[in-house]
């Protein structure tokens, strides 16, 4: 594994055998941490928020999710580096889950949403762990009681998806009492394994234009658009003052 940094943001150079036995490592240690995956909103997010790029910079991995972190970081570095899309991470923890009997814990998205990835996770991985899952509509007051049903289930990997930042800074605040070996959030992944938002076809995939995709189907999210090409513009303008900002 490798650190880099893009936009004065972390991101790490790692593989999925990588990712695993690292996560082997933290269940045999029973050590709690916090796995962040980078895409390039969260990028800008992590720019504004200098709490969040702290919480990032100390994070125990920092994955790239986007293809637009992943060219960006060739662009101006020259470093190739894996992406690995939050929404491939959910299988891979459970067909991990499959092999050495690791419990999973689903948290996250609307109650019918969380209820079928739950059912399908199981259909293609009949073998899986899941020791249980709750969706994301709770409050403060409320974040107690899923504190306490989680840590009953006593999960070895807790698989969040509440958004960013919302989903790390919840872990970062309640890593201790949850006493989770690996977490990690995943945004909107529930949503694509449920069926619920439809995943840009492989093309758009291997060509890293799953972000064009998405503008072409979810033209309303005109903030989360303006935010992409402020990436952009970002990368362009840190290119030309020679990777200073």
């Amino acid at each position: 594994m490798k650190k880099l940094s893009i936009l004065d943001v972390r991101v790490d150079s790692v593989f999925l055998e990588e990712i695993k036995q690292i996560t082997l490592h933290l269940i045999a240690e029973k050590k709690s941490s916090i796995f962040v995956s980078l895409g390039s909103l969260t990028v800008m997010l992590a720019r504004k928020d200098l709490a969040y790029r702290a919480l990032i910079a100390e994070a125990e991995l920092v994955i790239c999710d986007g293809a637009g972190v992943a060219l960006a970081l060739k662009y101006l570095t020259g470093e190739e580096i894996p992406r690995i899309p939050g929404v491939d991470l959910v299988p891979f923890f459970a067909k991990l889950s499959e092999e050495k009997g690791f419990k999973l814990f689903l948290l996250g998205a609307k109650e019918d949403v969380i209820n079928r990835a739950n059912d399908l996770l199981k259909i293609n991985f009949p073998n899986v762990n899941i020791c249980g899952y709750l969706n994301g509509y709770f409050d403060i007051i409320n974040s107690n009681e899923v504190i306490k049903t989680i840590k009953r289930a006593s999960p070895d990997i807790l698989i969040v998806g509440l958004g960013q930042p919302a989903q790390e800074k919840w872990l970062k605040e309640n890593l201790k009492d949850l006493s989770v070996p690996v977490t990690i959030g995943v945004g909107g992944s529930f949503d694509v394994i449920a069926g619920k938002i439809v995943r840009a076809p492989v093309i758009f995939r291997k060509l890293g234009l799953e972000w064009l995709f998405r503008m072409i189907i979810e033209p309303w999210r005109i903030k989360r658009n303006f935010a992409l090409v402020g990436f952009v513009c970002l990368i362009i303008k840190n290119k030309f003052k020679g990777g200073k900002e």
